[in-house]
C-alpha cells in the first residue's frame, strides 16, 4: 500500500502538513496536520509497503515495542483508507 501520488507535505508555523496537488485537488479538498510519528509513517508511505514493515521500522526509530505501536499505525492508515488516500 502508498499513499497516492500528488501530495507534498509543508512545515507551517511549526505545524506539519500534507496537502494534495494537482487533480488530487479534485478528490481531496483539504490539508492533513501530521505529527513528527505521523510524518514518518507518511514519508514510508510514499513507497509501497505493509503495516508490519512500517511498525517495524516505526518501534526502532522511537525504540518503542511494536504492540505497543501497530494499533495506532492501524488507526492512522484506516483514516487516509476513509479518505481514500491509500492505493493498495
Amino acid at each position: 500500500m502508498k499513499i497516492k501520488e500528488g501530495f507534498v507535505t509543508r512545515e507551517i508555523a511549526d505545524t506539519i502538513v500534507a496537502v494534495p496537488t494537482g487533480k488530487l485537488v479534485n478528490e481531496f479538498q483539504g490539508m492533513i496536520q501530521l505529527t513528527d510519528s505521523s510524518k514518518f509513517v507518511w514519508d514510508l508511505l510514499q513507497e509501497n509497503t505493509t503495516i508490519e514493515e512500517i511498525t517495524d521500522k516505526l518501534s526502532k526509530k522511537y525504540n518503542t515495542d511494536i504492540n505497543t505501536i501497530k494499533g495506532d499505525v492501524e488507526k492512522f492508515i484506516n483514516k487516509l483508507k476513509s479518505f481514500n488516500l491509500i492505493e493498495e
